[in-house]
């Protein structure tokens, strides 16, 4: 039987091997999120500047371009001298009156309409000023009808000095005119700039954003995936322990210890290799048993009678050589004979105990009492040897349900196993505790231990670390306790030494009702 691997318990996931790949994913996809959203945001704060210029800047500069064309001209033709003026003129700047005042409405509702509704709260602002720039130029320019209609009548009349008059009155009106609208122009066109050169600063930025959010992206993405095939290698070590225990190695490995699936997976992998290998060590076992147990009945058939037959002439001849004064050298011969014939009827005996081992007639009874008879029954013999009998039983035990004839028989042999580990004498401590839902009574020595690569093969038949025994007390042992539903392991034990640990189920609670009420054993 294989030694008992020690696989710790599945720990507990605190997260999902689902959920950790969903979430390195979810972060990469918030991060690819973030870059489109600010790209979409930069587009539309892009195309709000190109809109605010276009639908908003651009009518008002050409309205505000078209009325300074129509003031400088009408400017010009105002301050010509008299002598100058040809009879159309007259007709000129009436229709450049006319054409400003239309001109002045139309700049007017550029600004307060499509300035105003497509600009920011810098941009409405200008746009009020604006509007109230012009409201009051146009103000200054409301009796310019009267004073130009007494320059027609003056000039009719020839009255160069009533000519001079208007002139001195309207001409400086008009120039003031002009250079207010010029400064309302520069104003707009000042704007212009600024606000272009606030959306190309913008995109510049906008653009170095969006790089530096896309390398982010990109590093982060790199990161989930190297995050992710972390997460996922454990796998491809499952993948080689599972190929490697389909090729037959079932040796104990230590499980993965990441707190996932995998992990539990893989504590749950590793409990069910050494369950395979110890089913198939028992199977093993089994069979070499079943192989004694014929050999046994040949053993019986072949060589008990015979060894009967010798062992009762030797007695007839020790009684011929003692009436013929026979020399002591043929009376050792014949002694010698003797012992060796013992040893083959020994040897006979065990085989036949392996192959005609009875079912066990179980029943619910005190284990710690049997306990104390065996080792007060093997106390004499390990006196002897030099070795003392230490025995602690935790009470009270629960009732066990098991054979006693057997269990006495196991437990007498991992005695002699431990008496015959320390020749030089020492302590054997025989410890009886409850465990779960089981009894353990441990058998422990000190001698020189068992090294970890024979320990594996202690309950094999006819394998011994000793140089005389046939190798069957500990398979036979063993074979009790699987009898019972029971185990019998081999650890080592601390500070030297080895210990057995035989492992009986407790008793079911109608057996044990019947053990209290005082049910004969």
């Amino acid at each position: 039987m294989t030694a008992r691997t020690s696989v710790p318990p599945p720990v507990t996931a605190q997260r999902s091997l689902a959920t950790r790949v969903l979430v390195s994913f979810a972060v990469a996809l918030v991060a690819f999120a973030i870059t489109v959203g600010f790209s979409v945001v930069a587009q539309r704060k892009a195309a709000k500047d190109s809109e605010e210029l276009a639908r908003g800047y651009v009518p008002v500069a050409l309205e505000l371009g078209e009325l300074r064309a129509v003031q400088t001209t009408l400017t010009t033709l105002v301050e010509k001298s008299p002598g100058e003026r040809d009879p159309s003129t007259r007709l000129v700047i009436e229709t450049l009156v006319k054409v400003r005042r239309a001109t002045f409405a139309d700049a007017r509702a550029a600004v307060t309409s499509e300035l105003y509704n497509y600009g920011g709260e810098e941009t409405r602002d200008l746009a009020l000023s604006l509007a109230g720039e012009l409201d009051a130029i146009e103000g200054q320019l409301k009796d310019e009808r009267a004073e130009f209609d007494a320059l027609w009548a003056a000039l009719d009349r020839g009255d160069a000095d009533a000519v001079n008059r208007v002139l001195l009155a309207v001409g400086p009106m008009e120039i003031e005119c002009n250079k207010r609208l010029r400064a309302l122009s520069d104003r707009v066109a000042a704007r212009m700039n600024q606000v272009g050169a606030d959306a190309e600063r913008r995109e510049q930025r906008a653009i170095w954003q969006l790089v530096g959010l896309a390398g982010f992206t990109l590093a982060l993405g790199i990161a989930v995936s190297i995050h992710t095939r972390r997460l996922l290698q454990p796998l491809a070590r499952m993948t080689e322990r599972a190929q490697a225990v389909a090729r037959g190695d079932l040796t104990a490995q230590p499980p993965l210890t990441t707190d996932d699936e995998i992990g539990q997976l893989s504590v749950a992998f590793e409990r069910m290799v050494g369950a395979v290998a110890r089913a198939q060590s028992r199977a093993v076992a089994n069979e070499r048993l079943a192989a004694i147990g014929k050999m046994a009945a040949h053993v019986t058939h072949e060589i008990r009678n015979p060894l009967s037959s010798i062992g009762l002439n030797i007695e007839l001849l020790e009684e011929d050589l003692a009436s013929a004064n026979a020399s002591a050298e043929a009376r050792g011969l014949l002694g010698s004979i003797t012992r060796e014939v013992q040893r083959l009827e020994h040897l006979s005996e065990e085989y036949l105990r392996v192959a005609r081992l009875p079912q066990p007639r179980m029943e619910a009874d005190d284990i710690a009492a049997v306990v104390r008879e065996v080792v007060a029954f093997s106390t004499p013999e390990a006196t002897r040897a030099g070795c003392t009998l230490a025995v602690t039983v935790d009470d009270p035990l629960p009732p066990v349900l098991f054979d006693d004839a057997q269990i006495r028989q196991a437990l007498l042999n991992l005695l002699r196993n431990a008496r015959e580990a320390m020749p030089d004498g020492g302590t054997i401590d025989v410890v009886a505790r409850a465990d779960g839902m089981s009894v353990v009574v441990a058998v422990q020595d000190r001698g020189g231990g068992i090294p970890e690569e024979i320990r594996a093969r202690v309950f094999d038949p006819f394998f011994s670390t000793k140089g005389e025994g046939t190798g069957l007390g500990l398979a036979i042992t063993r074979q009790i306790l699987e009898a019972h539903g029971g185990s019998l392991t081999c650890e080592p034990r601390e500070g030297g030494g080895t210990t057995f640990e035989l492992a009986l189920p407790i008793a079911p609670a109608r057996a044990s009702a019947v053990l209290g009420a005082g049910a004969p054993r």
